[in-house]
């Protein structure tokens, strides 16, 4: 069951919000800026948890850790008729270190999977590129690319788009 608006009380809201500002922040401390008890931080924390967080992660600049190259990958998948080369291939994807983000859904051109992709270097890159090209050509075509210096990331979260839609703060 998927959690919605409606179903936050006041209380998860506020605790949330907080959540999303400072993500690594303590439910003593939250219960401290709300006036909730910490009993009632842990309960909502595991609710939370439960129903709409499904991970804590924090957000590292990749120029900072060496990693100087983002791509963003478009192309299509054509073998989605292939379930068992689908799901082997996807599953790699999704454990391989150089994928960030991984997503399959509609696009212009056919395009039906989006990958944000990082490298230390345009050389790791480009070697990085030539194996996948020998080992996913025949089941990808439609291939666009944007390669973009790490350190011109801008925003990178989804923090903002949380609290205007599911919190309601501007």
């Amino acid at each position: 069951m998927k959690q919605s608006i409606e179903n936050l009380t006041e209380n998860e809201k506020k605790f949330l919000e907080l959540l999303l500002e400072k993500g690594n922040i303590s439910d003593a401390d939250i219960a401290k800026k709300t006036g909730m008890s910490k009993s009632t931080c842990s309960r909502i924390r595991k609710k939370m948890e439960k129903l709409l967080i499904s991970e804590y992660i924090p957000i590292i600049e990749l120029d900072k850790v060496g990693i100087e190259v983002f791509l963003v990958l478009l192309f299509k998948w054509n073998s989605f008729d292939k379930e068992d080369l689908t799901k082997k291939t996807f599953h790699e994807f999704e454990k391989d270190p150089h994928v960030i983000f991984l997503a399959n859904g509609q696009g212009s051109a056919g395009q039906s999977t989006v990958m944000f992709m990082g490298f230390k270097s345009l050389e790791q890159y480009n070697e990085y590129f030539k194996e996948f090209r020998k080992k996913y050509d025949k089941y990808i075509e439609n291939v666009n690319s944007l390669i973009l210096p790490s350190k011109e990331l801008i925003k990178h979260d989804f923090t903002e788009i949380i609290k205007k839609e599911l919190l309601g703060v501007n």
